[in-house]
């Protein structure tokens, strides 16, 4: 059985945090099991590696797209046809089936 782990809830004198930094834990907004990080001393715990790999979370997605465009994502639709979606150069959205020529 996997080891509980009391958590605390710090003072509200948070001069000191504690900087421990992928720490066996489970996520506080979603109980999974793992290895995360604390950015209020304890209180609450983010995974952010399991054995499922890397975990994101909303803010990871919005650092990501702060600094990563894409020329184009590809899609799988329910009949397991692949597209393409990009956009033009006034915006539009552009769908391209995947082996047509682009």
């Amino acid at each position: 059985m996997a080891d509980e782990q009391t958590v605390t809830k710090p003072s509200d004198d948070l001069s000191y945090i504690d900087s421990h930094v992928l720490v066996k834990c489970r996520d506080t907004e979603t109980n999974v099991p793992g290895k995360g990080c604390s950015d209020d001393n304890g209180a609450t715990y983010t995974v952010v590696v399991n054995t499922d790999g890397l975990m994101f979370h909303q803010k990871d997605a919005q650092k990501i797209t702060r600094c990563l465009t894409f020329e184009k994502l590809k899609f799988k639709s329910p009949n397991g046809t692949a597209f393409y979606l990009s956009v033009s150069n006034d915006g539009q959205p552009v769908f391209t089936k995947v082996g047509d020529s682009q």
